[in-house]
């Protein structure tokens, strides 16, 4: 544990000239630059507000402010895990080159796509704002949920990456994956809908879990169950857990498939 945390500081520097290489790549010969993670999603809300919000304007206040945010942590969620899955490949030159920790790879993939979420967060104070969401003192708990949501993400990324740099069609299977994922995540359709004897099937889903906690605290302005509290907790944790564990009995056949 004390190596870890040694090397861990000692190589610190290196990871923060990582993430600024990575931010830098992402929106490279970009005339618009950042300013496209905050008008993707507003685009996004405005087209899905159209669509749907005549649909479910009687069982969901202020549906534009419901959507982004859970398009929001979704997107990261999965945008991010995504990204570190790729991670070693992506970097394969530079490890070659170079001993530095093979987690950190994984943790710039994940923490360029978090700062992309923050810019994000502009646009969805903005809209909330003007559609009158009511601005309360639980707002300022939002970090909760989206620290949650990082830490699941860079666990996630690490147990993918883990495999991912051996089995490239699993790139391909997570597409998938998410495609369905976002159906039986209440992104765009109100919790109301399921059945309740099916409910539990939802509440199951760690991803349903961080936006469950965002929207009560930035939408409804109350304070989530502490059950909830507990359970987006041990989500985070254990998938790190698992993330890591996996990623460090993997690694060293890394370098002969990047």
């Amino acid at each position: 544990m004390k190596k870890g945390i040694y090397e861990f500081m000692n190589y610190f520097p290196f990871l923060k000239e990582i993430i600024k290489r990575d931010f830098k790549k992402k929106y490279y010969k970009s005339v618009l630059g950042v300013a496209w993670s905050m008008l993707s999603p507003l685009l996004m809300m405005i087209v899905i507000t159209i669509v749907f919000s005549t649909l479910f304007r009687r069982t969901i206040p202020h549906y534009p402010a419901y959507w982004f945010s859970g398009n929001l942590i979704f997107c990261f969620v999965f945008d991010g895990s995504a990204a570190a899955m790729n991670s070693m490949i992506h970097n394969a030159s530079l490890i070659k080159k170079m001993k530095i920790p093979n987690y950190f790879f994984c943790i710039s993939a994940v923490t360029q796509h978090f700062i992309t979420m923050m810019f994000s967060l502009i646009p969805y104070v903005a809209v909330s704002f003007v559609i009158g969401v009511p601005m309360n003192m639980h707002m300022l708990l939002l970090p909760v949920p989206i620290f949650m949501s990082y830490i699941f993400t860079l666990g996630l990324g690490m147990f993918l990456c883990a495999y991912g740099t051996f089995l490239r069609d699993l790139n391909y299977l997570y597409h998938v994956v998410r495609r369905v994922w976002i159906y039986i995540t209440p992104i765009f359709y109100p919790i109301d809908i399921i059945p309740s004897e099916f409910r539990f099937l939802w509440d199951l889903n760690p991803v349903y879990v961080y936006i469950n906690i965002f929207r009560d605290l930035a939408i409804k302005g109350t304070m989530p169950s502490e059950k909830m509290l507990i359970v987006g907790t041990c989500y985070s944790l254990l998938m790190l857990g698992l993330g890591a564990v996996t990623f460090k009995e993997k690694e060293e056949r890394f370098f002969l498939y990047i």
